[in-house]
């Protein structure tokens, strides 16, 4: 099948454009890029099945919103899941008043992963510390807050260093840590699509991570 090599183009294009716009795991861990990987690498992922006309018809867009964002999304829940099961990182039952949480913040430089379950009743109570000047809010011009799907966190807040996690991507030949693969598919009239990036978490330092668990 020949298909419109400049659709595949800025297909390709959009992607990780929306990929890099979603990404958060960067701003929360320190990322190196590499070359060679091993078994310990996972891929994230989605493999969609789509129409053909999508690189073949003028009239068709060659754009798959959220694609990218959905690797980023990905990631992030990779990052979470690696803390919460890791038995050596403190967690500590929180009865107090929520404003309270700061008081454990070890830094400057602390980094505030919280479940959007919060994200309603910090930002009123704490309305006069916070500012939206940058990407993330800031808690006391300092902390950056980012948030998460309560079904990713719970009732929990993590509260963490930047130096706590290492985390490597292999870079591929398009020089990008998204690879993005199309080829036909064996059903007529479709392409087979394959966006993928592949990590690992290199170091994860528990002392440097505290889990907030919400007693309500």
């Amino acid at each position: 099948m020949n298909y419109n090599e400049e659709k595949i183009k800025k297909f390709k294009e959009y992607i990780i454009e929306d990929y890099k716009r979603g990404l958060e795991v960067e701003d929360i861990a320190k990322v190196n890029q590499v070359k060679k990987t091993d078994g310990s690498f996972i891929q994230i992922g989605i493999r969609p099945l789509l129409d053909d006309d999508i690189f073949i018809d003028p009239a068709f867009s060659e754009y798959l919103p959220s694609a990218g964002r959905m690797i980023a999304v990905g990631e992030m829940d990779f990052l979470i899941k690696n803390i919460l099961e890791n038995k050596e990182v403190e967690v500590i039952e929180f009865k107090e008043d929520i404003i309270e949480f700061p008081k454990y913040r070890q830094s400057m430089n602390s980094i505030i992963i919280m479940s959007n379950k919060f994200t309603t009743v910090i930002p009123i109570r704490l309305m006069h510390r916070i500012d939206y000047d940058e990407r993330y809010p800031r808690l006391d011009r300092m902390n950056r807050i980012v948030t998460i799907p309560e079904r990713v966190l719970g009732n929990k807040i993590i509260i963490l260093e930047k130096g706590a996690i290492t985390w490597e991507k292999q870079v591929f030949d398009n020089g990008e840590t998204l690879d993005i693969l199309i080829k036909p598919a064996q059903a007529f009239g479709k392409v087979d699509i394959t966006i993928r990036s592949v990590n690992k978490i290199k170091h994860l330092d528990p002392s440097l991570i505290k889990i907030l668990e919400v007693k309500e």
